[in-house]
């Protein structure tokens, strides 16, 4: 299995299973903040770990502006 299907597939079970925590604790009446902090833990780290992907759309090969300066 190669790294990025991994990756993807992890940090959506990490964003599902955290959102399970975070509605199950919405909607019982005793609040255990416990769950409820690993719940947006589990979350953030799902949601980096697909933000980790992202590439920037600059283009470095062409520097313009030191070419402006002089």
């Amino acid at each position: 299995m190669n790294y990025p299907k991994f990756k993807k597939i992890g940090s959506i079970c990490l964003i599902g299973v955290g959102a399970i925590f975070m509605v199950s604790e919405i909607y019982s009446i005793q609040k255990n903040y416990y769950v409820q902090s690993i719940g947006v833990v589990l979350l953030m780290l799902g949601v980096f770990l697909i933000n980790t992907n992202v590439k920037s759309k600059t283009k470095f090969g062409s520097d313009q502006s030191f070419e402006e300066e002089e």
